[in-house]
């Protein structure tokens, strides 16, 4: 169990046959025994009672860690899909304007099922990175104003940094109908996760991995990664659902991206519209100008 306890968190003398220095707390040690019962019963070997699985190497997991791991990624997925919509049930849609892709075909389906696969490898890469990195903190003792409440905003502002001038590349003539041609045959997103997902898997991957490249950028607390990882798939969800969404102060609004699936030249951001103001292609009412 103690290679299973991240270093800033565990005790120093774990895993070393001394006795715990108390640094965890009682609270800490009891939820530990817990998780170690669950683990002998559950995954570890009879045969091999002491392989202890390590967090940041999935080559020490048992058969039955990594289909469990899959299956929470996937859940997660689904629970996107069926709540995202319910949560904010009573929230009003924008008008739709334009085609809507009312069936999706099996090249559709067949995209979403891959790229729902490739979220579980993203998702264990993300978790990979924050074990092993210096600049993601562990411990309710470490948590700071700055790797938190400071840093969960700039991750959102460093990923659309990137993800604006990924998507400006996937909007080149010579490379649109290859990639990103495909996510825009929906020019009213209604299904959000499906909708969102239903990309290309060069695109999906490469935008994905701009969220751990975020994460490499920003140093954050691992609760803020843990959250900026579960938001950006509520938010895309989001993005896809033409629900009236709007995060005051203008942080987050569902209308941006809704509007750039009509007029695609216009607001490349995912989350945010910051590099889009700076970089003139922030489009709010085209109505007004018509």
């Amino acid at each position: 169990l103690a290679e299973g306890l991240h270093p800033q968190v565990r005790s120093p003398d774990a895993g070393t046959g001394g006795e715990p220095s108390g640094s965890r707390g009682p609270m800490a040690d009891t939820v530990a025994a817990v998780l170690n019962v669950a683990h002998q019963s559950l995954f570890l070997n009879a045969s091999q009672p002491s392989a202890a699985p390590v967090v940041h190497d999935f080559r020490t997991w048992t058969w039955a860690q990594r289909l469990a791991f899959a299956a929470v990624v996937l859940l997660g997925y689904e629970l996107i899909h069926h709540y995202v919509p319910v949560i904010f049930g009573g929230v009003s849609k924008l008008p739709m304007k334009g085609k809507h892709l009312d069936e999706l075909d099996l090249k559709d389906k067949l995209f979403i099922a891959f790229n729902r696969l490739t979220g579980v490898t993203f998702v264990y890469n993300c978790l990979q990175y924050m074990w092993l990195s210096d600049k993601v903190a562990w411990g309710l003792a470490n948590m700071t104003v700055a790797n938190t409440l400071v840093a969960l905003p700039a991750l959102f502002v460093f990923y659309d940094f990137f993800y604006c001038l990924w998507h400006r590349l996937l909007h080149v003539r010579a490379l649109y109908g290859w990639v990103h041609k495909h996510h825009h045959r929906q020019v009213v997103p209604t299904r959000g996760n499906l909708d969102a997902m239903n990309v290309h898997p060069v695109e999906f991957v490469v935008g994905e991995y701009l969220h751990l490249l975020a994460m490499v950028v920003v140093p954050a607390h691992a609760v803020t990664c843990c959250t900026f990882i579960i938001l950006l798939g509520v938010l895309t969800a989001l993005n896809h659902t033409r629900l009236d969404v709007q995060v005051p102060l203008g942080i987050f609004q569902v209308r941006w991206h809704d509007l750039h699936h009509r007029l695609p030249q216009s607001n490349y951001g995912q989350y945010t519209m910051v590099w889009d103001k700076l970089w003139g292609s922030y489009r709010e009412e085209p109505d007004a100008d018509e």
